[in-house]
């Protein structure tokens, strides 16, 4: 089955967030696709890490896409955590 993951990356606009989620949960779908969301919420103060968290659990309904999301500092430390790995390795491709 053909698979559509939409990206959205955001910071501090849950109001923007939740019209663009809407819209794509009203969107119709490719029959035969898989189609779902994963946002990066990037160092959000502004209540869109608890909007993110109540509408990844499904609070939106039956037509709500699939959603995943995690925090720009999340990707910042896992490409740490990478580059040390490779450094600890003897990698030449880790960056300082």
């Amino acid at each position: 089955m053909p698979r559509l993951t939409v990206l959205i990356c955001t910071h501090d606009r849950v109001g923007l967030l939740e019209k663009t989620l809407a819209s794509l949960d009203a969107v119709r779908r490719p029959p035969g696709w898989s189609v779902d969301v994963l946002v990066a919420a990037n160092a959000c103060s502004d209540g869109t890490h608890a909007y993110l968290e109540t509408r990844s659990r499904g609070a939106s309904g039956a037509d709500a896409l699939p959603l995943a999301w995690f925090t720009g500092t999340a990707i910042a430390a896992a490409v740490t955590v990478r580059a040390m790995a490779e450094r600890v390795a003897g990698s030449t491709s880790a960056r300082p």
